[in-house]
């Protein structure tokens, strides 16, 4: 009887370990970091993760690392007024962009060109907008104005360029035509639980012009 029991045993933790081998973990754990700045709030999405974005002679993707972030908000918030001097889409009760830069919620996607500079392209969202969606994919809408607009960073000639506001009117989601790209499944002994990386900046008193 001991050694049924035995046998009874190890064959139940067999069939325990094979199914802790199976568990699938969700692809959105490994797919996106939030980082949280003095001044800003996002997610960054890995190389992987597909989008329905081009840059300029595009040659490839990379992830960006908190250095990079660091850097490429604190290149756009020092000229994003001189770009924004126009305030395209931004009439009315529509917020003029360099002047709630802390209200938006930013999405990042790494770029490389053919000649490997890095590349950061930036989409802002209005706080509290699409609140459900935009640590999971790419956000992008038609309308709304200024409160959503988005904006690309050379990390390497630190070249501000390509803002982009939405038009006036009404709201409305733009879905993908492709589903998120690739998933990869971990063991469920390899989850950890998300981090919130803090890459703030320093900026001296004559950088804050917002």
């Amino acid at each position: 009887m001991k050694k049924i029991g035995l046998l009874l045993g190890l064959a139940v933790l067999a069939i325990s370990a094979v199914q802790a081998q199976d568990y699938i973990v969700p692809e959105e754990t490994w797919y996106h970091t939030e980082v949280l700045g003095s001044n800003y709030h996002g997610y960054v999405f890995n190389k992987d993760w597909e989008v329905d974005i081009l840059v300029e002679n595009q040659d490839g993707r990379f992830t960006p690392e908190d250095i990079d972030i660091a850097k490429a908000e604190k290149l756009m918030q020092k000229k994003l007024a001189f770009l924004n001097r126009n305030h395209e889409n931004q009439e009315g009760l529509c917020p003029i962009i360099d002047e709630h830069i802390r209200k938006y919620t930013r999405q990042y996607v790494g770029f490389t060109d053919i000649n490997g500079a890095r590349i950061i392209w930036i989409n802002a969202i209005w706080e509290n907008d699409y609140a459900d969606l935009v640590s999971k994919d790419i956000v992008r809408t038609s309308g709304g104005c200024g409160r959503y607009w988005s904006i690309k960073v050379n990390l390497d000639t630190e070249k501000v360029y390509g803002l982009e506001v939405n038009d006036s009117g009404d709201v409305k989601y733009i879905p993908r035509n492709k589903k998120p790209g690739p998933r990869i499944s971990k063991p469920r002994n390899q989850h950890k639980p998300q981090r919130i990386r803090k890459t703030g900046i320093m900026h001296n008193p004559s950088e804050v012009t917002f």
